[in-house]
């Protein structure tokens, strides 16, 4: 699967208010309409508390 393009998950998760919990996340994605891939992308990230959108992304290449 692809990982997300970053300027798309920006927008998706333009409203977190960090710090936050992957399920917050996956709320704010699914708001914003994140498609499927998007969604298990962020689903797969360790559950734990994400600073910014910077760890957020950082999580995202480690999980790839």
């Amino acid at each position: 699967m692809t990982l997300p393009e970053e300027d798309r998950l920006r927008t998706l998760l333009s409203e977190v208010d960090y710090p936050c919990d992957r399920a917050e996340l996956l709320r704010q994605a699914a708001a914003h309409g994140a498609d499927d891939g998007t969604l298990g992308h962020l689903g797969c990230l360790p559950e734990r508390s994400y600073a910014g959108f910077d760890a957020v992304n950082s999580a995202l290449t480690e999980t790839g």
